[in-house]
């Protein structure tokens, strides 16, 4: 029995990553201004979602980018891609136990991190542009008035 005990205790002991910084990241999804609505994909997969900024939002690790992408009225939608960082946590298991843990690290995605938080800057929708100006002729009742010049009649009876 106690053979066993010790074999799963060393199957499971060298996941270093996996138990010492487990297997999903928090990450907070600001913007300025602040309010907007942010979706958070994975090769084209939505793993999350913050429904108003600022948010958090809890992601499974992996060795895939994050896309995060925010919007808002009255602003443009704003994107960016965040790469996952390696931990060092994985050599551990190198050093301890080896192959084993290192594969249920690279397989649950725990010996990468993602950044705890990703800020966005949006811009303003750009103004519509002004009317034209209207053209040059105008209408009679705002036309100029212009002196005419008279001419006296003259003939019989005037």
């Amino acid at each position: 029995m106690k053979r066993v005990a010790v074999l799963v205790f060393a199957a499971v002991l060298p996941a270093c990553a996996t138990v010492v910084e487990g297997t999903s990241d928090t990450v907070t999804v600001s913007t300025t201004p602040a309010g907007a609505t942010c979706t958070i994909d994975r090769n084209g997969e939505r793993v999350g979602a913050v429904p108003i900024t600022p948010g958090s939002v809890r992601i499974d690790k992996s060795r895939h980018d994050l896309t995060v992408t925010c919007t808002k009225e009255g602003y443009q939608t704003a994107s960016v891609t965040t790469s996952p960082t390696f931990t060092g946590t994985t050599f551990g298991n190198i050093l301890v136990g080896g192959l084993v843990g290192v594969a249920v690290d690279i397989a649950s995605g725990a010996n990468n991190r993602y950044p705890s938080e990703v800020r966005l800057e949006l811009a303003e929708n750009p103004r519509p542009a002004a009317p034209p100006p209207p053209l040059a002729t105008e209408p009679a009742e705002n036309a100029p008035v212009r002196p005419v010049a008279h001419r006296r009649l003259r003939g019989p009876g005037i």
